[in-house]
């Protein structure tokens, strides 16, 4: 790649007013909001899917394969976006270059990671797991993961390549596109997958092996094209810890989701809601911050102050800097969505009705689930730059992770709080929709 290209750059000197960024932040996370809804929906509804009947702890990989799908495409998002603000992807063969070594790596990311996906299944669940089965829940894992990979990462570079010629900012709309379709997709790849799998294993065990084996192999062709780049290979090299770290709290989450669906059923419809849009939020928030970063690298100007600057939760939200602007403008935005977004979902129906109650509540809870996020998001990112950890690539997976274990501990506090005080028949004693796991 030619790194000495510097036309056209996007001016990060230029300060982005206020309505350029709401304007251009909107519209995606309103799409990604639809997209997570549907993806709540999905979850609610899929224990009558043959793969959750079959292996019913197949649900504990659920959160882990989002968030690993997540954790990928928003660094990918991350490194595309401040490589097309540097002026890294202005020629066709740049972006060629920059699209199939990203791609590369993605696929040996996700097929390497989603392998580990299965480990909490075998330790933790509730059932026996034969080698068949071991083998389906693998299988699904894998090929899931690669799947959703492949076409979101295509998604991801076509974006950043058309805000680019658009003369938008990737690092606003990038994140949110990918959420308007990534869980979704990942949900109903990994339960066709899985209920193929599941009908084959018993006739075509060899076959399922040797597909796995071309998977590994796959992930292998993967990892020698994107040590061509340097940008990749120093992800090849240093990427893997943040995504693992990030799959270790998300599997925790996954045990607290495969806990709170027995206890609270309804609960599914909303987990992917409370922790996609504020995944979604930190990590425009993490992405505009990196490129600020990398761009004052690049100027020479001062890049970060000493780290107890950032402490200060005044400065967060309510300095004069363009973290705190930022911020107040995905608060802004999160707040009345979030109570579009939960009229939406009852409109699918979730086993019961609304209150003025419900929504206060579960408003109340996403926004301190965001602003907790985006009051990290200041202070990690910086001090990941001042350990000289490029943030693009580990800042994100740490920071959507963190929003997941929040996310769903703030959730279930709900649904408890509306249940215990407020009388709402969402326990499994008194709800009368689906029953996950029955």
């Amino acid at each position: 790649m030619n790194m000495s290209k510097q036309n056209n750059v996007f001016n990060i000197g230029e300060k982005e007013s206020k309505k350029q960024f709401l304007a251009e932040a909107l519209i995606p996370f309103l799409f990604a909001g639809l997209g997570l809804i549907l993806a709540g929906v999905m979850l609610e509804s899929a224990e009558g899917s043959e793969f959750f009947t079959t292996l019913p702890d197949a649900v504990i990989m659920v959160p882990t394969l989002v968030g690993l799908k997540g954790n990928l495409e928003m660094t990918l998002s991350s490194r595309l976006s401040t490589l097309a603000n540097l002026g890294f992807m202005e020629s066709r063969k740049d972006k060629m270059n920059v699209a199939l070594s990203n791609m590369a790596l993605i696929q040996c990311q996700a097929i390497a990671v989603s392998s580990l996906a299965v480990i909490p299944v075998l330790f933790i669940g509730e059932q026996t797991i034969s080698f068949a089965d071991t083998l389906c829940l693998l299988l699904s894992a894998v090929v899931t993961a690669s799947l959703a990979s492949l076409v979101l990462s295509l998604l991801m570079v076509a974006v950043v390549i058309a805000a680019r010629r658009w003369k938008l900012n990737p690092d606003n709309i990038s994140t949110p596109v990918a959420a308007s379709l990534g869980d979704v997709s990942t949900l109903y790849i990994l339960l066709s997958v899985g209920t193929l799998v599941c009908r084959m294993r018993d006739l075509h065990i060899t076959l399922l092996i040797v597909i796995l084996i071309f998977f590994y192999v796959l992930a292998i062709g993967g990892a020698v094209i994107a040590s061509e780049d340097r940008f990749t290979l120093e992800v090849l090299k240093n990427g893997w810890w943040p995504i693992l770290c990030a799959m270790v709290i998300t599997t925790i989450s996954g045990l607290v989701l495969k806990k709170s669906m027995h206890t609270y059923p309804p609960l599914a419809a909303f987990q992917p809601l409370i922790n996609g849009l504020g995944g979604n939020l930190v990590a425009v928030q993490a992405s505009r911050i990196s490129t600020q970063l990398h761009r004052a690298r690049k100027n020479r100007e001062i890049e970060v102050r000493p780290l107890h600057h950032y402490v200060n939760p005044i400065r967060a939200f309510l300095g004069r800097n363009e973290d705190a602007s930022a911020a107040q403008i995905l608060l802004g935005i999160s707040i009345p969505s979030n109570i579009i977004f939960i009229f939406i979902i009852f409109l699918f129906g979730v086993g019961f009705h609304n209150t003025t109650t419900f929504t206060f509540s579960f408003v109340l809870v996403c926004a301190i689930q965001v602003t907790i996020l985006l009051y990290i998001c200041q202070i990690l990112v910086r001090a990941m730059w001042i350990m000289r950890i490029d943030p693009d690539n580990s800042a994100i997976p740490f920071l959507t992770a963190l929003g997941d274990l929040i996310g769903s501990l703030l959730l279930i506090l709900c649904f408890w709080s509306q249940w215990k005080y407020f009388g709402l028949p969402v326990s499994v004693d008194q709800y009368t929709g689906h029953k996950f796991g029955h």
